[in-house]
């Protein structure tokens, strides 16, 4: 929270000096961008050997729960956003960025060292990743002829569903299922990135490609048990460690007052 503030001085100190340097009519513009989300570093780890947590006081490796902190598990998913940018400066703009980033989770390595583990066949399943986020930021773009680019960086609030996963067994006519049991509430963090853009005009929008990179630590605690039978009374804390690589299509468009 601390750092948003700072940043909200900073941009209101950056427009109140451009106020009184340049005398001009106001500039807005809208921009969307969508396309695949790449899981970079711990986000997208898939090493259950790392990840998995063992009951401290078990005889036998006996896993108690999954570290996403370690390891995501994420896969390739997508991402969409929406900004509204206004151009108070001849090659700077202040935005606020807001969309979603998706994605899945992958339970193959789960489900394989587990059955490995116990020698059973459990069958895994999990709910996607799905970060939503709104976030004011400072850029600066360049015109050359119709090309134009832009690059800026942000830093805001994020919010992610709660992880939810089940690890499940059939043993004759009874099912029994280990996940959290409790409430799953969704965690908020600040969310923190950055992006480049390379656009050509086309009649009065901009349309070209984007890269953008954007990083979150949400923590949450989970609270694994078996049921029937409840075999678990043990909260662990974990965090998921958010860190994503976007390309996409990218595609402004001109508000009213905007000038060429």
């Amino acid at each position: 929270m601390k750092n948003i503030i700072l940043l909200v001085l900073f941009l209101g100190f950056t427009l109140q000096y451009s106020f009184s340097q340049i005398n001009h009519s106001k500039r807005f513009s809208f921009s969307v961008s969508a396309g695949p989300a790449f899981p970079v570093g711990v986000f997208g780890g898939k090493n259950m050997e790392n990840a998995a947590v063992y009951f401290p006081d078990s005889s036998i490796p006996n896993l108690a729960s999954i570290s996403k902190a370690s390891n995501g598990f994420a896969k390739v998913g997508y991402s969409i956003h929406g900004t509204l940018n206004y151009h108070f400066a001849s090659h700077f703009y202040v935005f606020l960025r807001s969309g979603v980033t998706n994605n899945p989770i992958s339970v193959t390595e789960m489900e394989d060292f587990v059955n490995d583990l116990y020698g059973l066949d459990f069958r895994f399943s999990h709910e996607n990743n799905n970060m939503l986020s709104i976030t004011p930021g400072l850029g600066y773009f360049l015109k050359k002829g119709s090309w134009e680019y832009r690059t800026g960086i942000f830093l805001g609030y994020g919010q992610i569903n709660y992880p939810y996963y089940e690890m499940v067994r059939v043993v004759g006519n009874e099912t029994l299922t280990w996940a959290h049991f409790g409430s799953r509430p969704n965690s908020s963090s600040i969310t923190a990135g950055g992006n480049l853009q390379v656009s050509r005009a086309i009649g009065k929008f901009q349309v070209g490609l984007e890269a953008s990179y954007q990083r979150a630590d949400f923590d949450y605690s989970i609270f694994p048990c078996t049921s029937p039978g409840g075999s678990q009374s043990v909260t662990y804390e974990d965090t998921i460690k958010v860190r994503t690589l976007n390309f996409g299509l990218f595609l402004l468009y001109p508000l009213l007052g905007h000038e060429k």
